[in-house]
């Protein structure tokens, strides 16, 4: 089964990194890293269009252009979040969006397809507002990719790698852009992002006394929506590019194909 026509998909694809991980990758450009021949933002627009996406937005410069033609492209504005909203204001017919890195080598349409039903399994009485996120346990993570020690998420139920799959409707995107931006920019310390959310629940996640229920109820509260959480995806969709170690670690990797 293959999306619907609420959803469109967004690939936030801006910025530059620098050295030593610009010289290893070839290119400032994590999008425009090579992985089995071609580049990630193609390997990640090839498994979105398996999965079904017709309506697409990636947000980036004029050397992404080069590679993917003017099809879905859209120029970027700046931050990572400035640059999501470009993507959605080019979706305009869109209701859902989903958002995907384009620095995620190993997605594929199966774990797409497999988040994005998840996500629509649980709307129910979601409401207008609503986010969601895709984990997988950290110990699948490290079942597919052994040694790939990565910061993780820690809970009461057990220990959770995020990646490739956040999703939101379209008015819960504008009306917590400004909160989206918060944590956006804090994304890589875990404690910033918890200090925007509130020193008790920040207390109790760093004690490892927090369930995925009350996150999500913490998550909510703080977006003032539903959060959902998808807590099966595939492990391999967690592997991004942020070290030069990783890259080399995935660069080496066969693609896994691996279906969730």
């Amino acid at each position: 089964m293959g999306v619907t026509e609420k959803w469109g998909l967004v690939i936030p694809a801006g910025g530059l990194v620098k050295d030593p991980l610009a010289t290893a990758l070839g290119t400032p450009r994590k999008a425009l890293a090579m992985i089995g021949g071609k580049t990630c933002v193609e390997r990640t627009l090839h498994a979105a269009r398996e999965a079904g996406f017709e309506r697409i937005a990636v947000v980036s410069g004029e050397d992404v252009r080069e590679v993917i033609g003017d099809d879905c492209f859209i120029e970027e504005r700046g931050g990572q979040i400035a640059n999501a909203a470009a993507g959605v204001e080019a979706l305009a017919e869109c209701e859902w969006i989903l958002f995907m890195p384009a620095d995620t080598p190993f997605l594929h349409a199966e774990a797409i397809n497999h988040f994005v039903q998840s996500v629509e399994a649980k709307l129910g009485d979601a409401g207008a507002n609503w986010f969601a996120a895709g984990l997988c346990p950290y110990s699948a993570f490290l079942e597919v990719l052994p040694g790939f020690e990565h910061p993780h998420i820690k809970l009461t139920d057990g220990d959770y790698m995020s990646g490739a799959f956040y999703a939101t409707s379209r008015e819960g995107f504008l009306n917590c852009a400004k909160k989206f931006e918060g944590f956006s920019h804090n994304r890589k310390s875990q404690f910033r992002m918890l200090m925007q959310i509130g020193i008790v629940p920040m207390v109790k996640y760093l004690f490892h006394r927090m369930s995925l229920a009350e996150g999500e109820a913490v998550l909510g509260r703080f977006f003032e929506g539903s959060a959902i959480v998808v807590t099966d995806c595939d492990p391999w969709s967690m592997a991004d590019i942020d070290t030069v170690d990783e890259y080399q670690r995935l660069v080496n990797e066969a693609d896994p194909g691996k279906k969730v």
